[in-house]
């Protein structure tokens, strides 16, 4: 009798063992799943922007290199005047500073790449 129990004690904290041990793995299924798609959403974000990015990088850059043409004749014909160095210094900042946006997102985008295929 005494060992009966004993057996059904035993029988009773393996399913429980078990019945957590399958909670525990459909947990860690659901982070997989979570951040599977947490990691598309973001990289699918980060394309769209650097997409954007990249736009006005191109037209910064067109548009601060006609500019610096401009002030250069300007300078060369002592004609420049402050607040063409100052447009000329205020383009080059807005260049710049989408240069290190670009640079980040793409840097970000191979991140979540890397980490996907790990």
């Amino acid at each position: 009798m005494k060992q009966q129990r004993l057996f059904i004690a035993t029988i009773a904290l393996a399913l429980v063992a078990t019945a957590c041990s399958n909670s525990r793995r459909n947990e860690i299924e659901q982070r997989r799943a979570a951040l599977k798609h947490k990691q598309d959403s973001t990289l699918l974000a980060s394309q769209q922007e650097l997409a954007h990015v990249d736009s006005a990088l191109e037209a910064a850059k067109a548009e601060y290199e006609q500019k610096k043409a401009t002030v250069e004749e300007h300078k060369s014909q002592l004609k420049a005047t402050a607040e063409e160095l100052t447009e000329l210094t205020l383009l080059r900042m807005k260049r710049d500073s989408l240069q290190v946006q670009w640079n980040t997102l793409g840097a970000k985008i191979k991140y979540i790449r890397k980490k996907q295929n790990d």
